[in-house]
């Protein structure tokens, strides 16, 4: 279960988060999980703060047989379903990845840790790099 869940405070978890996500990026040596089948790949259901609460949300990376990083989400919102898009994904770390998000409220980023076995992620979205602050994570299905 992730830190995000109700079993966690939301100011606990945005310090854990924050703490996390604030590492720096490595200087050296391979950038993004390692060549091959993409272990960051697949399935992930979580929660993400939208409007003023926590929704749930399925989010799904691909990596394409150039080597971009993709994918996509579908958020669970109280009236109906969104749909939004992950573009421009960049691993500035082995399980530390940025993408750009878009859907029809406009365009943001978000940010990432995956853990080190890649079965989950928790991370922070917002509307620009320097104010990602609501949090996004997910496990595995």
């Amino acid at each position: 279960m992730s830190c995000f869940h109700r079993a966690c405070s939301f100011a606990l978890c945005a310090l854990l988060g924050l703490t996390a996500i604030s590492m720096p990026a490595a200087a050296d040596g391979p950038v993004g999980p390692p060549p091959g089948s993409g272990p960051a790949g697949g399935n992930f259901e979580g929660q993400v703060y939208n409007g003023d609460d926590m929704d749930p949300v399925l989010t799904v990376f691909s990596r394409s047989s150039g080597g971009a990083w993709t994918g996509s989400y579908v958020l669970g919102e109280e009236e109906d379903l969104e749909v939004g898009q992950l573009d421009a994904c960049s691993w500035e770390t082995t399980l530390l990845i940025t993408c750009r998000w878009t859907d029809r409220h406009g365009v943001g980023f978000a940010r990432l840790l995956f853990s080190s076995d890649y079965r989950s992620f928790r991370g922070f979205w917002g509307n620009t790099m320097d104010a990602l602050t609501l949090p996004w994570d997910g496990a595995r299905e």
